[in-house]
């Protein structure tokens, strides 16, 4: 086999495993078919050199309709460009392997080879990705090699060398050792504490729009801007929820309105978020989400409500403020589970709920001056009906019947007020709908109280996660039950919910933007974010794998459930078994010499450690002539030695143990001259 055909398998064989960690996470199609196809064509058979000008000209055509295709998904239909961009990947590397037999050739081949297998990262890294990945560094290590004889051979116009089967195997395991001393590094040192941005949180900056400490319906003119910077990112251990596009994001919480403006009263108590009272009064089934990230500037832990408890995962501090926020305090990047109660109390549980408010309530009965009119609306909502439930159910359902949402600013002061927004636009903003319930609310001595956080999310498939964006910024109501606690409201109009959940990620760059956040929501999660606690939740996953660890966390969350764990100890386990195998695999073509063989091998070594080299290719009588002649110590126990070993070698039929016994002796005396010969030359 030549160098250039050795060559060009190499590089076919790097293009299959790239393919073959492609597929294992994006899944299979026509366009991998074909590829995989040419490629696999190409190690056996090569088109000769006279078609060379017609696969250029089908490659060239090829690529023009394939582009021509991709624009018209993109612009015309609309929908993610990232198929067919991959089909013209997927085209060209079927193409080039087909090829004629010419550096330049091979060169585009790697290239492509290694671009799809960057573009494999975005999808599901499993096993099946690591293997792909572990058999492309093999086979590059072995197209470098050959190229690189290749090209040196053309240079220099010498004969191309022969490369045997059993270079090209060890060469590989070569690389493996590589591969895993290289993650066995990577697992035993972590990055060092980071100051850069990561996981979608900067370092400093303000509020994000929409997001604020203070919530205001003042604002008028102009409209509410679309912002799909990625907030936070969400992973659900047990699987999304069918409804995730509903969750509420629960942030903070106000109690003071001024007529204009939310804000918070600052009570100064803080209290250990270990325990909390929800979890008896709401029971289960309690369930947990990992989230990465946050908002700048917002130092606040996002859950679905009720909030059990939150555990963190980087080095920030939880706490739970007197009004039953969630805050973060510390320098990293906020990475934490939050556990929840999937349950709701329902109405006919609220309505029997017994109990007085108290006097920790009175702060969200507080009423602004308002006008006279806005009273009159809330008894007339809340007029023959006795429970708390029915009345808030029934402000609840006028909002969402009577107004609209919209995202249109007011165009005057005078209508960017609860009153405007009530009697005279009729529409507005979820901050609107929310302070409008919340006032009704008040007015009729319900407690009650304005949360900001977000609505649901968008789901992305190359990173398993779903991604929260400023868009999904939204404001709701919290209304207190006594025996219940706060229960979640929402009076913004369910059909305009999908709008506020969808806006602003329709723009045409969104699908490439959405994908490239999934390639680096894994990168800063799994390389550059990789630091001491997740060193040590390795390890954990190591130990658990054994059977040491595991249990069950409080609520039904065990301590390691769904934190990605789980393939740790095989790969740790994989790696120890390679560089098993390849020191079994070195020691089995060790022993399998026969004894009289490595008795003479074991005889050239030491006098060539001595000083007395033979030749390469000089052959045992040579050997022994060779020692002779110097008057080496031991030349005569030596040549004995030889004599046997050849007999033993040419016979045709193995030595017998008599034989090898002696060849062992005579070997032994001459490295014993040898020995007390350097011993005396060493005195002196």
């Amino acid at each position: 086999m030549s160098l250039g055909v050795l060559h060009r398998r190499m590089v076919s064989a790097m293009g299959l495993t790239a393919l073959w960690a492609y597929v294992a996470g994006a899944g299979s199609s026509p366009a991998t078919l074909m590829a995989g196809g040419a490629m696999g064509l190409s190690l056996l058979w090569l088109p000769p050199a006279s078609w060379g000008a017609w696969i250029e000209r089908f490659a060239r055509v090829g690529v023009m309709a394939l582009f021509g295709w991709t624009l018209w998904i993109s612009l015309v239909v609309g929908q993610d460009f990232m198929a067919p961009v991959m089909g013209i990947l997927l085209f060209l590397l079927g193409v080039e392997a087909l090829r004629p037999l010419e550096m330049k050739n091979d060169t585009r081949l790697y290239t492509l080879a290694f671009a799809l297998l960057i573009a494999a990262t975005a999808f599901y890294p499993g096993l099946g990705f690591a293997a792909g990945f572990a058999s492309f560094v093999a086979a590059a290590t072995l197209a470098m090699l050959a190229g690189f004889l290749r090209r040196q051979s053309e240079r220099f116009g010498s004969p191309e060398p022969r490369i045997g089967r059993r270079f090209l195997g060890m060469t590989a395991a070569l690389s493996m050792g590589i591969v895993a001393a290289s993650a066995l590094m990577f697992v035993l040192f972590p990055r060092l504490p980071r100051q850069w941005n990561v996981q979608g949180r900067r370092p400093g900056g303000g509020e994000m729009a929409g997001f604020s400490d203070e919530v205001s319906i003042g604002s008028f003119g102009g409209s509410i801007a679309a912002n799909p910077e990625v907030m936070f990112r969400v992973e659900f251990p047990g699987g999304p929820p069918p409804s995730v596009g509903s969750i509420h994001w629960r942030g903070r919480s106000f109690d003071t309105f001024d007529g204009e403006r939310w804000s918070r009263r600052r009570t100064g108590f803080y209290s250990d978020l270990r325990t909390d009272a929800y979890a008896g009064r709401w029971g289960g089934p309690f369930r947990e989400v990992r989230i990465f990230g946050g908002p700048p500037g917002a130092f606040v832990a996002f859950g679905p409500p009720p909030l059990i408890t939150v555990r963190p995962r980087s080095a920030v501090r939880v706490f739970r403020d007197g009004a039953g926020d969630v805050l973060l305090f510390g320098s990293d990047n906020p990475v934490y589970d939050a556990i929840y109660s999937a349950a709701r109390p329902m109405d006919a549980q609220l309505r029997e709920a017994a109990g007085v408010d108290g006097p920790a309530r009175r702060a969200y009965l507080q009423v602004p001056r308002v006008d006279r009119a806005v009273l009159r609306l809330a008894d007339s909502l809340t007029a023959g009906r006795e429970a708390r439930i029915d009345q808030v159910r029934a402000v609840e359902a006028w909002l969402q019947r009577e107004l609209r949402y919209t995202l249109d600013l007011p165009r005057t002061r005078q209508d960017a007020t609860l009153e405007g927004f009530l009697f005279r636009r009729r529409a507005g903003h979820c901050e609107y709908f929310s302070t409008a319930m919340a006032v009704l609310l008040r007015a009729k001595g319900i407690p009650a109280r304005n949360v900001n956080g977000f609505l649901g999310g968008e789901w992305n498939d190359n990173g398993q996660y779903l991604a929260v964006t400023g868009n999904n910024a939204h404001s709701w109501v919290e209304v207190w039950f006594p025996e219940w606690g706060w229960v979640t409201f929402d009076p913004t109009p369910p059909a305009d919910r999908a709008t506020l959940v969808e806006g602003g990620t329709g723009t045409w760059a969104w699908p490439a933007l959405f994908w490239l956040d999934g390639v680096e929501y894994r990168w800063y999660k799994w390389v550059v974010d990789y630091n001491l606690e997740r060193q040590l939740s390795v390890f954990r996953g190591i130990a658990e794998s054994f059977g040491r660890g595991g249990g069950s966390g409080p609520y039904g969350g065990g301590g390691s459930r769904g934190n990605g764990r789980g393939p740790v100890a095989p790969w740790a386990l994989g790696a120890i078994g390679i560089a098993l195998l390849a020191w079994m695999a070195t020691r089995r073509r060790g022993d399998a010499l026969p004894p009289e063989a490595r008795a003479y091998l074991g005889l050239r070594r030491a006098y060539a450690r001595a000083g007395y080299a033979a030749a390469d290719d000089d052959g045992p009588l040579a050997f022994a002539e060779t020692l002779a002649r110097a008057s080496a110590p031991g030349a005569d126990a030596a040549g004995r030695a030889v004599d046997l070993y050849v007999a033993a070698r040419f016979s045709g039929r193995p030595a017998d143990d008599g034989v090898r016994r002696e060849l062992a002796e005579h070997a032994a005396a001459a490295r014993g001259e040898l020995r007390r010969a350097k011993r005396g030359r060493s005195r002196v």
